[in-house]
Order: C-alpha cells, then sequence, then structure tokens
C-alpha cells in the first residue's frame, strides 16, 4: 500500500469469528479497494469504508465498515449503521479474521 498500488481485501465471514463468543460469522463473502490507510507501529494497518445505502427495514443508512490489521496477522472488521436523519448509531458486529485463510490481500 506504502508504494502506491492498489490494493483490496477478499473476506469469506463464514470463516472469520464474532468478536464476543467466538461463534462463527455469517455466509458472507465481502470484498472493497482500500483507498485510505493509516500504519503505526503499535497498532499496525487500519483502513475504513462508508457507503449509503437503504437497509432492510427500509431507512436510508449510512453503513461504516472499520478495519484494522494487527502486526499477529489478525484482522478485526466492526460494522456499524447511522440512520440518515438521526444521531443513532447502530452496531452491527464486530468479528475477527486471521490471515492468510479469512481474510485475502490483492494487489
Amino acid at each position: 500500500m506504502q508504494t502506491g498500488e492498489s490494493v483490496k481485501l477478499i473476506l469469506d465471514m463464514s470463516r472469520c469469528t464474532v468478536a464476543e463468543g467466538g461463534k462463527a460469522g455469517s455466509a458472507t463473502q465481502a470484498g472493497l479497494v482500500i483507498n485510505a490507510f493509516r500504519v503505526t507501529t503499535r497498532n499496525g494497518i487500519s483502513f475504513a469504508n462508508a457507503d449509503q445505502t437503504v437497509d432492510s427495514s427500509g431507512h436510508a443508512v449510512t453503513e461504516y465498515i472499520r478495519h484494522s490489521l494487527s502486526r499477529e496477522g489478525k484482522l478485526t472488521v466492526r460494522a456499524s449503521k447511522l440512520i440518515i436523519g438521526t444521531t443513532e448509531l447502530v452496531n452491527q458486529g464486530e468479528f475477527v479474521c486471521e490471515l492468510p485463510d479469512r481474510a485475502k490481500f490483492i494487489w
């Protein structure tokens, strides 16, 4: 990423675990292109994305997904949504995915 190459993340959430309780994540495949990131010697690599959509209740929402890759190779994914027009932030879950079989970086 620091060389300017385009980096993509592919996740198999069914092979990740829920941060609290250790249950398997949902049967979901996900991917994104990393546009912005932060690297720190203490915390590893962090990046996020946000998009506006309509949730299953028909509300317009902004979804936020934050990713933190530790130096030990564990990717923590935190998802939340903000219902547009409110200040209500809804936590949608936190998952832990280990590299390379549950989360893959492609460049």
